[in-house]
């Protein structure tokens, strides 16, 4: 979404000499990828839109994702991007000419490209992590990845298994319960759960959202109740307490066996991990043909998954809702300045100026880079300054007259320093998560609210980079 909104901010402004390169075969990104039964947002749909451009069909409150994957359509159709975009066309390596200022870009199975900006827009829930778990390989059924979903494969009376009790499991689990003889719910973790206000928006509600006043009125105010459970994240709130209380309730309603319930109470403090917006997980959990499954996992056999407890648990289908590789979700090799490798730079974890520049790589552009994500409110509103962050600096290099500009390296390094000295006093700070890099760095995560963020960004000074 960060791509499509890129593009269409380019030609909003006037600038048509672009191209976006996009691995898969459509649009959507993430919601290209993930396919799998359930795929929906976690964030109220009128805030899953951009606010130039709102959204008047959304069939419900939380957006299936085949709502979302019709929404980006409707961009591109409206905005006219396909001849722009270039799909199936992977990007293999890039890396930055000091002599031209321009950045070469080469890409599979075509001649390379040359451009003076450099976006890159692959988001941080783009490279699916399997588990490492001895045996994977070695199992005879079929196995999945969320994120690879085949919509082909029988689930009807198997016996199916689901590693991972995530958001992304939370989605998963139910609608799989319908079909398996005998669903296996791996679970490492407990997480927290909220109830997910959801309800179908009738004739009414599209009539009103045609309504420009209507449609802002009612973005803005999720966006100010979101910002509110934001609050919730904060220790001794009474919004943190209001949530403890609504979680804990959610649970006693959702599972009446109080040894169940046990297991599904958290050991973490709410909010470092992304909290799960589900009505219907814990009551799937149970069902009689449901089992978690709190034992370690041993190993996987070609019949089925050991646990510690050196029980083998017989399965047909193997699925893993084990997410993504945040920390190497740059997977294509990018060279700055003097022969500088990207992956060398974040060695121990990806950082960034603002989530959006990196000293050393001049004209680069990350959209939802480093510590932008969060876990309270709709990425699209940080996309949206990102972008327009990005505009601005490509019209100051041509005012100037200049190639390129450069992130000044102490500018990054403070802004970093003080990023993570704040979040190690934060509720992220508690536990495992894959807000984390194996460091230990939060890569992920802004610790403040959104109104913050994009103060800083629409404040951000040229005085911070060196031009040439």
């Amino acid at each position: 979404m960060s791509g499509v909104c890129t593009a269409i901010e380019l030609k909003r402004a006037g600038r048509h000499n672009f191209v976006v390169l996009e691995k898969s075969a459509g649009l959507g990104g993430t919601w290209w990828s993930n396919r799998y039964p359930g795929a929906h947002v976690d964030v109220p749909a009128p805030l899953y839109c951009f606010s130039f451009e709102p959204n008047p069909r959304w069939q419900r409150r939380f957006a299936a994702a085949a709502e979302i994957q019709a929404y980006m359509a409707h961009c591109a159709d409206k905005y006219a991007l396909h001849p722009h975009l270039r799909l199936g066309c992977a990007i293999t390596a890039a890396r930055f000419d000091e002599n031209s200022g321009l950045w070469h870009i080469e890409v599979a199975g075509g001649p390379a490209l040359r451009a003076r900006f450099f976006v890159c827009s692959t988001g941080p829930l783009s490279v699916a992590r399997w588990p490492a778990i001895p045996g994977l390989e070695s199992f005879a059924g079929t196995r999945l990845h969320s994120a690879h979903w085949n919509a082909d494969v029988a689930l009807k009376g198997r016996r199916v298994a689901v590693i991972g009790s995530g958001s992304t499991a939370a989605q998963l689990v139910p609608p799989l319960a319908q079909q398996a003889a005998h669903l296996h719910v791996f679970q490492r973790t407990a997480n927290w759960v909220l109830p997910r206000m959801d309800r179908r928006y009738g004739r009414a509600d599209q009539l009103l959202a045609q309504l420009p006043p209507y449609a802002r009125a009612v973005r803005a105010f999720w966006t100010q109740l979101l910002e509110l459970g934001r609050r919730g994240f904060d220790e001794g709130t009474r919004m943190r307490k209001h949530m403890l209380r609504m979680a804990q309730a959610h649970l006693r309603r959702g599972v009446a066996d109080e040894g169940l319930r046990q297991r599904l109470r958290p050991p973490y403090a709410l909010g470092c991990k992304r909290i799960i917006y589900s009505n219907d997980y814990y009551p799937t959990l149970a069902q009689p043909q449901v089992e978690l499954v709190t034992s370690a996992i041993s190993h996987v056999t070609p019949q089925g998954i050991v646990t510690a407890d050196g029980r083998e648990h017989a399965l047909d289908v193997l699925v893993c809702a084990t997410g993504f590789d945040v920390q190497h979700a740059l997977a294509v090799p990018i060279t700055g300045r003097g022969g500088a490798l990207l992956a060398d730079a974040w060695a121990q974890g990806p950082q960034a100026h603002l989530g959006l520049s990196v000293a050393g790589f001049p004209n680069l552009f990350l959209m939802l880079g480093p510590n932008t994500a969060t876990g309270h409110t709709s990425t699209l509103l940080f996309i949206e300054p990102g972008v327009r962050w990005a505009l601005r600096a490509m019209s100051e290099v041509q005012r100037r007259g200049q190639r390129w500009l450069d992130l000044k390296p102490e500018v990054m390094q403070a802004f970093n320093d003080a990023l993570q000295a704040r979040l190690k006093t934060s509720v992220w700070a508690g536990c495992r998560s894959w807000y984390r890099a194996d460091s230990g760095r939060n890569i992920a995560i802004w610790p403040g609210f959104t109104r913050e963020y994009v103060r800083a960004v629409q404040a951000e000074r040229f005085d911070d980079f060196t031009f040439a």
